[in-house]
């Protein structure tokens, strides 16, 4: 049975909105975009074929909706694609900006498939289909992205036990 565009934006708008949150670092640009998913998919819920997975075909609606406006964007200058990053204890703050600016320098491909698994909780296969590459292609760009996070993350600056607090704090 196909599911309503109800019950898909019950099911996904939260781990949509996150993963858009992530990689836009604007909560207007994730709000906008994640309202612009579902109206695509309530105007092509028709062509959902149930073969598909769902999670698959929203996220790759959500991917293409966010390289649109950032191509969009390219032509005409924004301000840092950081966000608002909220008023934090120092040493949260310190950990948030490290860890915003560590996602910004990834290459976009990068960025996305770590997002999609760490926040959008997908497999490498289904990050394989919105993506476009083989599972093991993503399971290798994760795997660098968590190297260039890891290294950012431990330089000087950002003690382990800032990071631990910053966790759990």
């Amino acid at each position: 049975m196909r599911p309503t565009s109800a019950e898909l934006f019950e099911r996904h708008h939260l781990a949509i909105y996150r993963y858009l949150l992530k990689t836009t670092g604007s909560p207007e640009t994730a709000e906008d975009i994640t309202q612009d998913v579902f109206v695509r998919v309530l105007k092509g819920l028709d062509g959902y074929e149930e073969r598909d997975q769902e999670r698959s075909w929203l996220f790759r609606i959500a991917r293409n909706l966010r390289c649109d406006r950032g191509r969009r964007e390219h032509r005409q200058p924004t301000p840092s694609p950081l966000g608002d990053i909220e008023p934090l204890e120092p040493a949260r703050q310190d950990l948030q900006l490290s860890l915003a600016q560590a996602l910004a320098g990834l290459e976009e491909d990068d960025r996305d498939m770590f997002v999609l698994a760490e926040i959008g909780g997908l497999s490498y296969a289904e990050i394989g289909v919105i993506c476009d590459a083989s599972p093991a292609a993503v399971r290798s760009r994760i795997y660098r992205a968590r190297l260039a996070l890891r290294a950012v993350l431990e330089s000087p600056h950002i003690s382990e036990r800032t990071f631990v607090r910053g966790r759990h704090g």
